[in-house]
């Protein structure tokens, strides 16, 4: 009886294996990520904000393998960069500021100029962010609002920099629960 089981099992263990492996979701290759990209990435992978919502915002990474992410922010771009690094980049885009377009027209973000630490409103950060294709609407823009001028790799390094600032001061406040926890006292 037992010999019959181990049989059996042997054999159906093969069709098992196949029917888990068609199971597994395929990466899906956008070779045109930018057509209708709000409709297929309409919630950023990172934070889940509606990206329709902060299209003056929004960005789009495609990645070397041709898979295809949006999000927010460049805030979460930066994220993204940090955790899906070994992929490569084929591009990442970022929408221009200076576009009357609702939603805003995306171009490369490596050729983009940020006005950093505006007046402007900033998406999942205190210290705006914003990307202009035009880098004198960027210094017209910088008048009116204030902030400095930067590259699409200042704005990634202080993205980072915020999150690095955040997680130490998360970890600072569970160490201070953790001794007042230890001590008796309430948290």
């Amino acid at each position: 009886m037992k010999r019959r089981n181990l049989l059996l099992a042997g054999l159906l263990l093969p069709l098992l294996g196949d029917a888990v492996a068609q199971e597994k979701p395929e990466i899906a290759i956008d070779p045109n990520p930018l057509d209708n990209e709000l409709e297929k990435h309409p919630r950023c992978v990172i934070c889940n904000m509606d990206r329709r919502k902060f299209h003056y915002a929004r960005h789009l990474l495609h990645y070397g393998d041709g898979y295809a992410q949006g999000t927010c922010s460049v805030h979460c771009v930066a994220e993204c960069m940090l955790r899906e690094r070994r992929r490569g980049f084929r591009a990442i885009y970022a929408p221009d500021y200076e576009s009357t377009a609702e939603p805003k027209a995306l171009f490369e973000a490596a050729s983009a100029t940020y006005l950093i630490g505006s007046d402007l409103r900033g998406v999942m950060t205190p210290v705006s962010k914003v990307a202009f294709a035009n880098r004198q609407a960027a210094l017209q823009a910088k008048l009116v609002y204030g902030g400095e001028i930067g590259s699409f790799a200042t704005a990634i390094t202080l993205s980072m920099e915020e999150t690095a600032n955040s997680l130490i001061r998360r970890y600072d406040t569970d160490l201070e629960r953790l001794r007042r926890k230890k001590n008796g006292m309430p948290g």
